[in-house]
């Protein structure tokens, strides 16, 4: 029985993507393995979107070296962000390497592994008619993972140009799969045992399909430029409309998505978000500076106002929501003043958590050979401010619950989230898949806890 196993790393589209590009070879019959010793094919997902993330993924293809040598035979994958901005260097540099997939190369990705398995050995001849042949070039769904929840891709690529963000140069433009497809897989997964399932985008909330289209069924990716759009909004279905789409899937108990661009919270996106049950009552909305100055510099699209204002109509329409952002420390110019203000927004916003991260400079992007570069002693100092505040906010958000009974679907045994995302333990074993109430007695590093 030949065995694979996957390596992914960054965010959790590019675990969505390895779940998806992986498929072509369980349907020949693969089977999953955490040993990568036993393995006869590994997949490697990489990332681009910090310099730290792209070396560790160079790395570990270099470790696999060994792994190859011992068995001409086994099958190796690059795949990713890091794949599409390094592809010919990483072909050059690590020969052994049977296939390199950029992240615009997805569409493209099963039938250049049907050309390299079919020179690697005679699969047909091997496996018979036991295991149908490679689908069709598209998006499809996702094999079920066996975890309560799970993830489903609903757009790709950005139209975005962050000054400091590498992603639209190697995902490419966004492009939205139709709401029949998604609605497909959401069901197929509810009817294999998912209880909650996490949209996925770059900016999802972006996400928009013609209706004319829709209405066909077709399971497609459609590319929007959204330059001289020659159409009204309600010629579309858009981010709110698929969340109501959703909404009355049978079996499914909690609906997330990640990760949110400030300008499209819209007010028919939180009245969505409030009237849709399932919509659990959580955001991650990335503001990444509390500058207004650094937000131009950053290309962000929205003021600290406009931002401000969207975080208070969320908690006003949504009184129980959670709201967690990134933020970037560090960024070229960024003097102590502008510091101060992102300082203050964390404050204003009162956010429930926050990814803090120092700026890392990425070739290809208008940041990297920009003015004014903040020295790393800096960074690290303000990084370390930073977190003392967000942390100290944290902990007594998290002081609220004492006392209050809450809904965690559980993931194992003992640990579970509630709706708005904060990680419970449970002292009592409980059912993995279900969803299991208990009162807060207390809280422990990152986690509340249910006792008794």
């Amino acid at each position: 029985m030949l065995k694979l196993h996957i390596i992914s790393f960054g965010c959790q589209m590019n675990a969505a993507d390895s779940e998806e590009m992986t498929r072509p070879l369980l349907e020949r019959g693969y089977q999953m393995t955490s040993d990568i010793a036993e393995a006869d094919a590994v997949f490697v997902n990489t990332c681009t979107v910090r310099q730290h993330a792209e070396d560790r993924a160079v790395s570990q293809i270099g470790r696999l070296r060994r792994w190859k040598s011992r068995s001409p035979g086994r099958l190796l994958i690059v795949a990713g962000c890091a794949a599409e901005r390094l592809k010919e260097s990483l072909q050059k540099r690590f020969p052994f390497v049977d296939l390199v997939s950029g992240a615009k190369s997805i569409d493209e990705y099963p039938a250049a592994l049907e050309q390299v398995l079919k020179k690697k050995f005679n699969f047909e001849k091997e496996t018979g008619d036991y295991f149908p042949s490679a689908p069709p070039a598209g998006l499809k769904s996702q094999p079920f993972s066996g975890a309560p929840q799970s993830h489903v891709t609903i757009m790709r690529g950005c139209n975005y140009s962050c000054s400091y963000c590498i992603v639209p140069a190697v995902r490419g433009r966004e492009q939205y799969r139709s709401p029949a497809g998604i609605l497909q897989e959401i069901r197929e997964k509810v009817s294999r045992g998912t209880r909650e399932i996490m949209l996925l985008g770059q900016t999802v909330n972006s996400y928009r399909y013609p209706r004319e289209a829709a209405s066909f069924g077709r399971d497609a990716l459609l590319t929007w430029r959204r330059t001289g759009e020659p159409k009204t909004a309600r010629d579309f279905v858009d981010f709110p409309d698929l969340l109501r789409l959703i909404e009355p899937t049978e079996g499914l108990e909690r609906i997330r998505f990640m990760s949110p661009h400030p300008h499209y919270v819209s007010d028919s996106m939180i009245t969505a978000m409030a009237e849709c049950r399932k919509v659990c009552e959580h955001i991650h909305l990335p503001v990444q500076s509390g500058s207004d100055r650094l937000l131009r510099l950053m290309q962000r699209n929205y003021s600290r106002l406009e931002f401000l204002s969207r975080v208070a109509k969320l908690r006003s329409a949504i009184p129980d929501i959670a709201i967690t952002t990134d933020i970037i420390v560090g960024f070229p110019q960024e003097t102590e003043e502008d510091f101060q203000d992102t300082l203050r927004l964390v404050e204003e916003a009162d956010f429930d958590a926050a990814y803090c991260f120092k700026f890392s400079p990425r070739d290809g992007t208008a940041a990297s050979p920009m003015q004014g570069q903040t020295a790393e002693a800096v960074k690290k100092e303000r990084l370390k401010r930073l977190l003392e505040l967000v942390e100290s906010r944290a902990l007594s958000k998290k002081a609220r619950f004492i006392g209050r009974e809450v809904e965690v679907l559980m993931e194992d045994v003992r640990f579970g989230k509630t709706r708005n995302f904060f990680p419970v333990k449970f002292e009592r074993a409980q059912t993995p898949g279900r969803l299991a109430r208990g009162v807060i007695g207390a809280f422990e590093n990152a986690a509340l806890v249910v006792k008794g």
